[in-house]
């Protein structure tokens, strides 16, 4: 777990919103656990003719905890996966549509993945020096105690600029029929990443900029504190826990590419508050569109699989994801989706969070005949600062040890034992002990 302390309330400082930093974000959870994000819909095959049928997409408008809770997920495969499907309560998701063949027609058919929760090791020893990310023969995958999903981001809000720096998330899924549990769980990394974590950079840098834009939002209701982001291009890979697949030994078996937009919200510095954000203008979810840009461009692939470079298309053999209303299922507005969802997640030590959305597209390497190099992949990213302490929480823990249980104590209650006592004083210590891996 990445830890830190900050100590600029010591010196007055804490009054200040820092304009400039690198910090990972820690991608949220705890929002409808095991379920899918939404109630299913009808989605019609576009192309049509055939056998064709409809599929039922349990997506909604991609948030999660929003309106009517999905249904259960149950894992469908042989076995049982590390992680069941959304076993944290995921607000984070990565989207692949596809058609499935269907004689002569075919099927919609979407794959969910539930990003958060620890990471995970696939040489089966968590407790050695070393960690990796591709499956080794006789191991299982082990989760790393006291880790946590994250996205790296480096904010500058007097530039105006954002860089990405890391992602890497755990992945959970429901499978698919007659699959092997170990394609229910998924590593999630940045492009270029080597099995044992090391990053060597973009493949596909005319799109994988990893630099994007932030300016100052002037809200509507007057809130603070609120900046949009534009134009975060990335390419993240993808990979299942499978040791006996063609691409077992390489990384990238799916890559994610795109550009984010969202936006990046603080906590005020002195009443310690996030602004109201229903009514600030934020806007809405932008599905049901369908992202087009990578339409009919060719891009390279990952180091070690059979075809260098591919090319991407709308589906199978003409299912237009682009259509009208075939990318989701509504708009949802946003600055209402944080404040009554996302803020209630956040932690009470984190000054802050972000939002990032992209309609972008994808490849698939692994020979899957359902997945396809097409516009069909999608990606929700919502995450907290994190998590640090400094004086004020000090002095607010201190006030909660010498008087009755209150709501705005419950932060401190570690050990969740409905009184604040030396034990969650011993909890909260090692929130101060600087930053560790």
């Amino acid at each position: 777990m990445h830890k830190s302390f900050g100590l600029g309330a010591m010196f007055g400082l804490a009054l200040v919103a820092s304009t400039a930093f690198a910090v990972p974000f820690e991608l949220l959870t705890g929002v409808d656990e095991g379920r899918w994000p939404g109630p299913g819909r009808t989605v019609v095959p576009v192309a049509g003719g055939g056998n064709s049928q409809p599929g039922t997409f349990y997506d909604d408008d991609r948030l999660a905890g929003v309106g009517t809770q999905g249904p259960t997920i149950t894992f469908i495969g042989t076995g049982q996966p590390l992680l069941g499907p959304n076993e944290f309560g995921a607000l984070s998701f990565v989207f692949k549509r596809s058609s499935v063949p269907l004689g002569n027609g075919q099927f919609p058919y979407m794959g969910i993945d539930f990003l958060g929760g620890p990471l995970l090791d696939l040489d089966g020893n968590a407790g050695d020096a070393t960690r990796s990310l591709i499956p080794v023969d006789g191991e299982n995958a082990v989760v790393i105690p006291e880790t946590t999903s994250i996205i790296d981001l480096a904010i500058d809000t007097d530039l105006g600029a954002v860089d990405l720096l890391t992602f890497d998330a755990t992945g959970t899924s429901e499978g698919g029929p007659g699959v092997s549990w170990k394609v229910g769980n998924t590593v999630n990394v940045m492009a270029g990443t080597g099995p044992d974590t090391t990053e060597t950079g973009p493949i596909n840098p005319l799109i994988d900029t990893r630099l994007g834009f932030v300016t100052q939002h002037v809200a509507l209701n007057g809130a603070t504190n609120i900046w949009r982001i534009e134009d975060l291009g990335y390419e993240f890979w993808q990979d299942t826990l499978l040791d006996n697949s063609a691409s077992a030994d390489e990384l990238g078996t799916f890559q994610f590419l795109g550009a984010f937009s969202g936006w990046y919200v603080k906590r005020d510095p002195i009443t310690r508050e996030f602004p109201t954000l229903t009514g600030a203008g934020i806007g809405q979810t932008p599905w049901p569109a369908v992202g087009t840009n990578g339409l009919g461009e060719t891009f390279t692939t990952p180091p070690g699989f059979p075809a260098p470079t591919a090319t991407i298309t709308s589906g199978w053999p003409a299912d237009m994801f682009d259509a009208p209303n075939n990318g989701g299922s509504g708009s949802t507005d946003l600055g209402s989706y944080f404040d009554n969802v996302v803020i209630p997640t956040v932690s009470p030590f984190s000054d802050g969070f972000v939002y990032l959305e992209s309609i972008g597209f994808g490849i698939n390497n692994s020979g899957d005949p359902v997945y396809l190099d097409s516009i069909g992949y999608d990606i929700v990213i919502i995450a907290q600062e994190e998590k640090s302490t400094d004086l004020w929480d000090y002095a607010g823990l201190q006030r909660c040890m010498s008087t009755p249980m209150a709501v705005e104590c419950a932060p401190f209650d570690f050990d969740d034992d409905a009184d604040i006592d030396s034990d969650d004083y011993v909890s909260f210590e090692k929130l101060l002990t600087g930053p560790s891996a």
